[in-house]
């Protein structure tokens, strides 16, 4: 398992929930989100959450945060392993109960990964 050394900032919710949860003709199975601490499985429905997460910290200029793991090219996990591994990964880093976030699983060519999107 390695963080793909991706760590990013922004300010869209938007724009990180529809590229995670985005199909695609690499994927071997269509995105879905498999943990975390949100209610919504839609990019609809997440944006929306962390919109309004977001207006009660109208003073973080960029109130996302975004990582992957990867695991390498042939091996898989179950979602729950995926789940216990992340949250494991989100207490490491620094990450409270409270900080909204979900997990998203892609599995391709390159390998099985998550996208861990968070409120900070």
């Amino acid at each position: 398992m390695k963080g793909m050394q991706k760590i990013k900032r922004g300010k869209s919710f938007a724009g990180v929930a529809q590229y995670a949860l985005k199909p695609g003709a690499h994927h071997k199975c269509d995105p879905v989100v498999i943990g975390g601490n949100m209610l919504g499985d839609s990019a609809l429905e997440l944006v929306a959450e962390f919109d309004r997460s977001k207006q009660l910290r109208p003073d973080v200029q960029k109130p996302i945060w975004h990582n992957s793991l990867r695991l390498p090219q042939g091996e898989s996990l179950t979602n729950e392993q995926w789940k216990r591994i992340a949250d494991d990964y989100m207490k490491r880093m620094g990450f409270g109960d409270t900080h909204l976030r979900c997990y998203v699983l892609h599995d391709d060519q390159a390998g099985q990964h998550i996208h861990i999107i968070v409120v900070v």
